[in-house]
């Protein structure tokens, strides 16, 4: 495949929420490295939390690290379809999701941690493996989620910075006591 230029999202690309994980990435390397570095450095934090410490919520009413697990693999879904419309032309504008209530509904408490840590795997992999096969011309398609326009490329560069985002939280909130 040939090496296609990635284009840095845009102000007015992206709702100013993304500011949040855009922080987590380096717009200075190329995409693709940046998701290959990404996935490594994920499978790595994640496979290093054991069954019993995933069960743990450092505060009464927040999400376990199965469920902020299982959020990432959600949220990276959603904006991964959302990639996947614009790039073939949706022009319907995409409805936004309650977060709160996919990790409620998500039963993350009755799987065991192995079975999430592949499910994250396999959509990491798959995440990538869409990224990487887009040609210039879907780097640069648009659509609208919730009135907002949103960017290929913003969705592409948000998805790592989501998950380290969340690393980073667990890090400092799940990791440090107890």
């Amino acid at each position: 495949m040939d090496t296609v230029m990635i284009p840095k999202p845009q102000e007015g690309e992206f709702p100013s929420y993304f500011q949040n994980y855009f922080k987590w990435v380096d717009f200075d390397q190329d995409l693709i490295e940046t998701w290959k570095f990404s996935i490594q450095d994920g499978l790595e934090f994640w496979n290093s939390i054991s069954e019993e410490r995933s069960q743990y919520r450092y505060e009464e009413g927040k999400w376990s690290i199965k469920e902020m697990l299982l959020h990432l693999c959600d949220t990276e879904r959603i904006f991964l379809f959302r990639a996947l419309s614009f790039s073939r032309g949706e022009q319907e504008t995409l409805r936004g999701f309650d977060h709160n209530s996919y990790v409620y509904n998500s039963d993350a408490e009755e799987r065991d941690w192995a079975s999430i840590l592949l499910e994250y795997q396999h959509v990491k992999q798959a995440s990538f493996d869409f990224i990487n096969s887009l040609s210039a011309k879907q780097w640069t398609a648009t659509g609208q989620v919730e009135n907002q326009k949103v960017s290929v490329s913003a969705l592409a560069h948000v998805m790592p910075g989501h998950d380290r985002h969340h690393q980073e939280i667990a890090k400092q909130r799940y990791l440090t006591s107890n």
